[in-house]
């Protein structure tokens, strides 16, 4: 058996800087978990691969470089593009903690812990940095889809990162100290449905020449600020950059901050949260992070969360301080 394992990303204050025509890029992120869990064993079974999605409860034969099925394309794309070594058929399960449509770039995660474990299935070693860029040209490349590179960089890295980006996608990553105070006082709250981040993507680059490079910078800005925030251990600097960020988002195109997202943001305020973030391209679905100044005020917060609206749940999260993990051989 092999496990192969990758956090999620919440906070990512300056994510669209990231992006092909949002640079130069500056993001702060933090990567949590429980995150992406893929699991790799052999089979005696007559067919090559068998991909299991377990969050969807869907189960499917493939063929290596075949048409492809299209039901789950991410996966599909990754063993086309580390197949199993000839002759080895195998059972690929992949499953993740966080609802799909999440924000929190689950996608890159899959895709990062993914081939990390199709690597080591193939006797390859990748590093973190390999994990990240393979995911990310899966993503662009092969599916055709938008992708700044933050997420892919979380999940293969994980702890506290600051990424300058420039030129897209090259990444240089600072890893930020630890700050055990923060973790703990972080609500990730799901709003109850997903998000399309390529349709919101697109929505962007439409109207991304009309903001000129103002918004961009304030996303920059906002990075910035939290970055410094972390090397503090500031709190209160940490949640205004938090809301600096979401202020930018929502100039940087209206719908980028939902309905929902907006309902929890008055409730958070009228609550004394310190920040809150709406997490990755934003949109309506998704998720959102709040920061609560004590334990018992994080307790009384999430509460009124639960008695805001059914559909919203608060998602169980921990700072991790290791990205891609792979365990084990056949």
């Amino acid at each position: 058996m092999i496990k192969a394992t990758a956090p999620v990303r919440i906070c990512d204050n300056g994510g669209w800087t990231d992006t092909w025509f949002g640079g130069p890029g500056r993001v702060l992120n933090i990567a949590v978990r429980p995150g992406v869990d893929v699991s790799i064993r052999e089979t005696s079974g007559p067919d090559p691969v068998v991909l299991i999605a377990e969050s969807f409860g869907d189960s499917y034969a493939i063929i290596p470089g075949a048409p492809r099925v299209g039901r789950h394309r991410l996966l599909e794309a990754a063993v086309d593009a580390f197949p199993p070594p000839g002759g080895t058929a195998v059972e690929i399960s992949v499953f993740s903690a966080v609802p799909a449509g999440c924000s929190t770039g689950t996608s890159a995660s899959v895709a990062v812990a993914l081939l990390g474990g199709l690597a080591a299935l193939r006797g390859e070693d990748l590093t973190q940095r390999e994990a990240a860029y393979a995911a990310h040209r899966l993503e662009v490349e092969v599916l055709g889809a938008e992708s700044g590179i933050q997420d892919q960089l979380c999940a293969a890295f994980g702890g506290i990162s600051y990424l300058e980006i420039e030129p897209y996608p090259e990444a240089t990553r600072h890893a930020l100290p630890a700050w055990d105070e923060l973790s703990p006082l972080l609500t990730l709250v799901f709003l109850g449905s997903a998000h399309d981040s390529w349709a919101v993507h697109r929505q962007v680059i439409e109207g991304a020449g009309r903001h000129g490079a103002g918004v961009f910078s304030r996303l920059r800005e906002a990075a910035e600020a939290a970055r410094d925030a972390v090397a503090a251990q500031d709190l209160d600097a940490f949640g205004r950059a938090m809301i600096a960020n979401t202020q930018a988002q929502k100039a940087l195109h209206p719908g980028l901050v939902g309905v929902d997202a907006q309902r929890v943001i008055e409730m958070a305020a009228a609550h004394a949260a310190l920040g809150w973030k709406i997490n990755g391209a934003g949109g309506d679905g998704g998720s959102i992070t709040l920061l609560s100044p004590t334990l018992e005020a994080k307790k009384e917060l999430e509460e009124h969360v639960a008695d805001l609206d059914a559909r919203f749940k608060v998602l169980p999260i921990e700072l991790s301080a290791t990205g891609l993990e792979v365990r084990g051989a056949l």
